[in-house]
């Protein structure tokens, strides 16, 4: 009988762990290296820009470490990204802050401009405002899907205590960020503001950040275990080890690219980004995607153990657009690069023009 419960409590403790595991899983949207990638790209971008200012383009070279440290992880973002699947140490600058975010969300910093804790900066559950009751959930035909007009611009509304604050904060790190390049004391106060909106930015682009079903557990099918899709979305290209896994990386890395080239026109028409609204964008065009996530899933799980060469293989017609779970993962962090590059230079610009008022 000892052994018995003695088992059944430890079952119930390894069921405790796996549950905080999945239940912080929530906010790391593109993983470390992800984040890294995003971060480092936008600045070579920059770097690459004859237009961009000297001066701006100085602080960016110096968020990365010193002059040799900057260009070698510049020259190296494909190595970065294909060749290297172990952990890796987040350096001081830019690398660290771009991921922080969700290192304090571990430990629900306290974030009182919201009156809310760090887990609540990453995401919205856009279902929670569905002003029908019973589409307040995932559904698998994207029926729970919100209009852009059932989100209130108002971070005051009550609701977003439960579904998450990520337009705002994203807004907020824009300004910070203006206001630092105008103001700071030290570069060193830039590079966090910098990181924070690359962090944010980039997670509102992962579809997951977008739904109350965030580990992608309540589609349909004969799966046996409820599953964290949600971390093989992140993870587990980055993490994979078997030669498979870097042939993946490798197809990545060439759809990351050429998404950066056929998407720059699309970013260069927009006159001027508001953040608030581009975070929204990001978050309801995510949206569509989840459906296509779920059949995914089930294509992982079809000869038992998880797939990820069926999971990132997986393709499906979306909004007119046929695309690999692989390829959707490379277009939505390059778009998130780019418009992090675009709003980088845009908080630039307009911290200058704040300064020739002075």
């Amino acid at each position: 009988m000892k052994t018995t419960s003695l088992f059944k409590l430890f079952s119930r403790a390894v069921s405790l762990l796996l549950l905080l595991l999945l239940i912080n899983q929530q906010t790391f949207a593109w993983s470390k290296r992800g984040h890294v990638i995003i971060t480092r790209t936008a600045v070579k971008l920059l770097i690459d820009d004859q237009n961009v200012s000297k001066d701006l383009k100085k602080i960016l070279l110096e968020g990365l470490g010193n002059e040799e440290t900057a260009e070698k992880k510049l020259k190296s973002l494909k190595d970065f990204a294909v060749f290297t699947s172990e952990s890796f140490t987040l350096e001081p600058g830019l690398d660290l802050y771009s991921f922080r975010p969700d290192e304090l969300a571990n430990v629900n910093s306290a974030v009182p401009s919201f009156n809310s804790d760090e887990s609540k900066m990453h995401y919205i559950d856009l279902e929670l405002f569905n002003p029908d009751p019973k589409k307040r959930i995932f559904l698998i035909d994207g029926s729970a899907k919100v209009k852009p007009s059932y989100i209130p611009r108002n971070k005051k509304d009550k609701r977003y205590l439960e579904a998450g604050f990520v337009t705002f904060r994203t807004e907020e790190c824009y300004k910070q960020l203006v206001r630092s390049f105008n103001k700071a004391t030290t570069n060193e106060e830039i590079f966090l503001w910098l990181g924070y909106l690359s962090h944010y930015l980039s997670d509102s682009y992962q579809p997951y950040h977008s739904t109350i079903d965030y580990r992608g557990i309540d589609c349909p099918g004969n799966r046996e275990r409820k599953y964290n899709f949600h971390f093989h979305m992140e993870s587990t290209l980055f993490n994979d080890k078997r030669p498979e896994g870097q042939q993946l990386r490798e197809d990545f890395w060439k759809e990351f690219e050429t998404k950066l080239n056929t998407s720059a026109t699309l970013i260069k028409k927009q006159k001027k980004i508001d953040p608030y609204l581009q975070v929204q964008h990001a978050l309801l065009s995510g949206y569509d995607y989840l459906p296509m996530l779920c059949r995914a899933g089930d294509a992982a799980f079809e000869k038992g153990d998880f797939n990820p060469d069926a999971w990132f293989g997986y393709s499906e017609k979306v909004n007119g657009r046929e695309m690999t779970v692989l390829q959707l993962k490379a277009a939505r962090m390059a778009e998130a690069t780019l418009v992090l590059k675009t709003i980088i230079l845009q908080a630039w610009q307009q911290s200058g023009k704040q300064r020739s008022k002075r």
